[in-house]
């Protein structure tokens, strides 16, 4: 999941500044940079925003009356060097109020806790530098595989299968070590023999799961499991 971000700042080193630790963190892209609220609305109206770096003093329409006139959905942090401000812009529900000049570390812990808000997780990978890819040896030879790639695995006596977007690789090896490897918030078991990818899951029925054109058992046990991992990004 990647957060689409603007930054609204007057000053052009202030949004560099924050733009700069934009790019350092692979959850988060920059979609657009304003210096001004009219140009901001323009991109909000234009763009599929998830979160804001709001600077509060600004010309014409100050942060915070942007936010009170813009009835905004978006998560908002405010990056602002007047502190006096914060109790306003709490009672405006922001996730967050960054004192300038921003630290990084400071940064970080905002822009993990909308994440952690938005998708529903507690930790978020990529921050922590774990990797987001595995190798598995098949046909005498390692083969790297993105997390992000895969559809599901299936198990079958003393192998699996790893089905992935373009490929499928057998693997001397079980369910159980691939369920160890596999990260918790993008693998769910789904059967004693299947493990799926949430976010590729199309479908879910009382028996089966579907996943493109891979029809899957689901077991009564695992079937609830599989509902709360659905339910976590958001069910309408």
């Amino acid at each position: 999941m990647i957060l689409n971000c603007l930054v609204i700042d007057d000053e052009p080193l202030a949004r560099m500044h924050i733009e700069n630790y934009i790019a350092r963190l692979p959850f988060l892209k920059l979609s657009g940079s304003a210096r001004n609220a009219s140009i901001a609305q323009n991109i909000i109206e234009n763009e599929a925003i998830d979160l804001i770096f709001l600077d509060i003093k600004m010309p014409q329409t100050s942060g915070l009356q942007f936010l009170r006139q813009a009835n905004l959905f978006q998560q908002v942090i405010l990056v602002t060097a007047y502190p006096e401000f914060a109790l306003d812009g709490f009672e405006l529900d922001v996730a967050d109020y960054l004192m300038k000049p921003v630290i990084y570390e400071r940064f970080l812990k905002a822009a993990e806790k909308v994440y952690a808000r938005i998708s529903g997780f507690d930790h978020i990978r990529k921050i922590k530098h774990e990797p987001d890819f595995c190798y598995v040896k098949t046909n005498q030879r390692y083969e790297k595989i993105a997390f992000e790639d895969i559809l599901y695995v299936a198990s079958m006596l003393n192998y699996i299968h790893i089905i992935t977007k373009t490929a499928k690789f057998t693997v001397y090896s079980s369910l159980k070590n691939a369920e160890a490897i596999l990260p918790k918030d993008m693998f769910v078991r789904i059967h004693k023999s299947y493990l799926a990818a949430i976010t590729k899951i199309n479908t879910i029925d009382a028996q089966h799961i579907r996943i493109n054109e891979h029809k899957l058992p689901l077991s009564r046990g695992n079937r609830q499991n599989v509902v709360d991992a659905a339910n976590k990004f958001g069910v309408l």
